[in-house]
């Protein structure tokens, strides 16, 4: 009896086997081309793991660096204000230009005040003069 069941093959009949064996390959393919971007992908995720690491080092001793820097430069009291952006200026009605047009008003100039820098730098530019003069 177990000779039967051994000795007796089933074969089962398949309608075009070329075109299902063509269609099999072609799936295996595709698998292995998704498993090749897969492994580039992760090969992609470590080297910009390794990347951000190198960044980080750098960012560290740098600032490490400006600290050191901070620290052997003299202690002072000047500082350079911030240029704040200028404002959008507001359209006129066209009556108000004609207006203004024909009666201008004259309004007295008013001296900017010079920040430190700006004195410094003004101060700079008369001795530079100076020493132009001199030579």
């Amino acid at each position: 009896m177990s000779e039967e069941k051994e000795g007796s093959v089933f074969y089962v009949g398949i309608k075009d086997p070329i075109e299902i064996r063509r269609s099999m390959l072609e799936s295996s393919k595709e698998m292995l081309q998704y498993l090749q971007r897969a492994e580039k992908f992760k090969e992609v995720r470590k080297e910009k793991a390794v990347e951000i690491a190198k960044l980080k080092e750098i960012m560290k001793e740098l600032t490490g660096l400006v600290r050191k820097l901070r620290s052997s430069l003299p202690k002072t009291g000047l500082r350079a204000k911030e240029k704040k952006a200028p404002k959008p200026k507001k359209k006129k009605s066209a009556k108000k230009e004609k207006a203004e047009k024909e009666a201008p008003k004259v309004e007295p100039e008013k001296p900017k005040e010079m920040t430190e820098l700006e004195k410094l730098e003004s101060e700079l530019g008369e001795i530079e003069g100076r020493l132009t003069k001199l030579t």
